[in-house]
């Protein structure tokens, strides 16, 4: 390098150096933010995590399937995965992912998984069942038979 130019990037290194220093010295300044907060906030976030599921969904079920294979499980079946919502009175509202397997016919049918608690007096089980629809205010929610779900991946909400 020319000596130009290396007087140049020391100056503009000793620049930011002494800004970044000016910038913590002085006066701590207000944050600002969005309280995404309540039910809104929570909406958001279930959308935005069933877009990203559905929106990159075969790439999260190449990713699982590469985990399985490496650890000498991977499914002979087809694999798809879908969004998977938890919600119920004891347990947090939870979104995410779920890998189903199964034969074709009946994983191409599958749109999403519903999971819920059941209790029975000191007992307590969940219930993952692939559905046929991944609309939540529905009357017609039908499981999907012969299909199991090989990977669950969550998240509180």
């Amino acid at each position: 390098m020319r000596s130009t130019t290396r007087k140049l990037i020391a100056y503009l290194a000793a620049c930011f150096v002494i800004a970044a220093m000016m910038n913590f010295a002085g006066v701590p300044r207000k944050a600002h933010s969005i309280d995404l907060g309540g039910l809104t906030g929570d909406l958001l976030k279930i959308g935005g995590i069933a877009y990203v599921v559905d929106k990159f969904g075969p790439e999260i079920n190449d990713g699982i399937n590469d985990i399985m294979s490496k650890n000498g499980v991977m499914p002979t079946a087809k694999t798809k995965v879908v969004p998977i919502i938890r919600m119920g009175t004891d347990d947090p509202t939870a979104v995410g992912a779920a890998q189903v397997v199964g034969p074709p016919g009946q994983v191409d049918k599958v749109e999403a998984v519903a999971e819920g608690s059941i209790r029975i007096s000191t007992l307590q089980g969940r219930i993952l069942i692939p559905v046929s629809t991944d609309k939540a205010a529905t009357t017609s929610v039908r499981g999907v038979g012969g299909v199991g779900i090989s990977a669950n991946i969550k998240i509180n909400i």
